[in-house]
């Protein structure tokens, strides 16, 4: 904990390039975000299929109209195709274009979606990730019986956040609803794991050993370090198998949780924690102007002092 200003400058460091592209990005014109169709309005498009195909086959046919941004997935004889808003006269020349080269296509569904609806989904996106991060607020109070551990875990959480959503400005990569299950999925393991190092630190309280509190932090990090370690690993590992081998419909998902659950590792132990010890020799400087900064534990889960000594 001694060297935690460099863990606050590491982690500005990673999320700096990303809020540049953000305002990059937005300033010329492109959109913060590279949004898909999700969140912009569309067509839909599910086909079924006489012939054998690949995706490869299909994108070939969407390409050909200069559609840009598509999203295009297969289901044993069955093609699920989400474009851009296309004219009516586009639609009909695309079904004709895949009749001529797959034969027989089947129309089994066609929708559209409208700027507004799309809008509407963005909106809601957002309004779900802020009210997990609220009740993620609640929860940790309620559970450590102090608002420290809840607004410590929080920032780390905003941090996870920003690295995630930063890297996709930097890439460019598709903003879709996958995107909202990727923020999601790294709140829901960031949190857990800043959970179990803060547990560790409950217990090491518990003790009621007379160890400055900034010590016993980084004690009841290192204690966790292996576990956290292992988890991010064999997490990432199996993410990373997903990403080679899952099919481009996937990568950006893939990609989004190794990047989430990389910060997600870390911010526990270089953001989280941290804070913690800072807001506690804040809280004692204000108590005790006189003391010095490693001070005796003095705060106990509940928010007890410890009286002894």
């Amino acid at each position: 904990m001694g060297r935690r200003r460099w863990g606050y400058a590491l982690s500005l460091l990673i999320i700096l390039p990303g809020i540049v592209a953000l305002i990059l990005n937005s300033a010329a014109g492109r959109g913060a975000l590279d949004w898909g169709i999700d969140f912009t309005g569309g067509n839909f498009f599910q086909w079924q299929l006489q012939q054998p195909f690949e995706v490869g086959d299909v994108r070939q046919i969407v390409d050909r109209f200069a559609i840009g941004q598509s999203v295009i997935q297969k289901s044993g004889q069955e093609v699920l195709v989400r474009t851009r808003p296309l004219p009516a006269g586009t639609k009909q020349a695309l079904l004709d274009a895949m009749r001529t080269r797959f034969g027989s296509v089947t129309v089994l569904r066609e929708d559209e979606v409208g700027p507004k609806i799309g809008r509407e989904l963005r909106t809601i996106a957002l309004v779900a990730v802020i009210v997990g991060l609220a009740l993620q607020v609640i929860y940790i109070a309620i559970r450590f019986k102090s608002i420290r551990y809840a607004v410590a875990a929080d920032v780390a959480l905003l941090h996870d956040l920003l690295v995630v959503t930063g890297v996709f400005a930097l890439t460019r990569k598709e903003v879709n609803s996958s995107f909202v299950a990727v923020l999601l999925t790294v709140v829901g393991y960031s949190i857990n794991d800043t959970i179990v190092i803060f547990d560790r630190i409950r217990e090491n309280l518990a003790q009621r050993t007379r160890e400055p509190f900034d010590r016993l932090v980084n004690r009841s990090i290192l204690e966790a370090l292996v576990r956290s370690i292992n988890t991010a690993l064999t997490t990432i590992l199996a993410i990373a198998a997903v990403y080679l081998f899952g099919g481009s419909t996937i990568h950006d998902f893939a990609f989004g949780l190794m990047v989430g659950i990389f910060t997600g590792g870390y911010s526990s132990i270089l953001n989280a924690s941290p804070i913690l010890v800072d807001w506690h020799l804040w809280s004692e400087r204000r108590r005790h102007p006189a003391a010095a900064t490693a001070s005796p534990v003095t705060v106990l889960p509940g928010g007890r002092r410890d009286k002894r000594g």
